[in-house]
């Protein structure tokens, strides 16, 4: 499968400005702005620094590109405007797990956008974090990404809240990686716990589950 998207950059603990934020489908006009989104939001974070480098902007698009390009599911945004301010994905199980044919015809772009190294990388990378997925049905979340800019305007907490609430629609149990420590207590006010931990490209990654 292609699980190699965490949910860790969604801090967002300020008041909400005063402007209107609104959650929305993801149009196909927007993939590319959301690209821009997600690489920023975690170009910093610990297992894309060790598969791409630091400051890899680049990288992180071409990762994101290929990415939304095979999630199933759906993808929200959050807008002030025409702004794009976050993205959310989340898809029900089985579909968070590709098939070995389905992979096989991503290695190509992983290896002419990324290089060989960091194509082998994000393949260990989603190797062991599908190893670990719950084999009972859930919706598994990520990314979940949110502008660094507008981080303090509860961007994060409301694309959360709509993936929640599909949770307690359907009850449906939730599922997520992380590989910041700090963003464990933000998912705990969610209802997650940690359920295990897993190394993945020696960063120590959370793994949290919901209901």
């Amino acid at each position: 499968r292609f699980r190699t998207f965490n949910a860790s950059q969604p801090a967002d603990e300020g008041e909400c400005a005063m402007s209107q934020i609104t959650i929305t489908p993801l149009l196909a006009e927007q993939t590319e702005t959301a690209i821009g989104v997600l690489a920023r939001a975690f170009v910093t974070n610990p297992v894309h620094v060790a598969a791409f480098g630091p400051s890899a902007l680049k990288s992180n698009e071409v990762f994101f590109r290929i990415g939304l390009a095979v999630m199933k599911g759906g993808k929200l945004v959050a807008t002030d405007g025409s702004r794009i301010l976050g993205v959310v994905h989340w898809v029900r199980s089985p579909a968070c797990q590709f098939s070995a044919f389905e992979k096989l015809r991503m290695m190509p772009r992983m290896v002419s956008g990324l290089g060989l190294g960091s194509a082998l990388k994000v393949t260990s990378w989603v190797s062991t974090w599908s190893r670990h997925d719950p084999s009972e049905p859930h919706a598994h979340l990520g990314p979940i990404g949110v502008e660094p800019e507008a981080q303090g305007r509860r961007v994060g907490s409301m694309l959360m809240e709509k993936y929640c609430a599909e949770l307690d629609r359907t009850g449906m149990a939730g599922y997520l990686e992380t590989d910041r420590p700090e963003n464990v207590e933000f998912y705990r006010r969610f209802g997650f716990v940690v359920t295990e931990t897993a190394p993945v490209l020696a960063v120590e990654t959370y793994l949290m589950r919901r209901g």
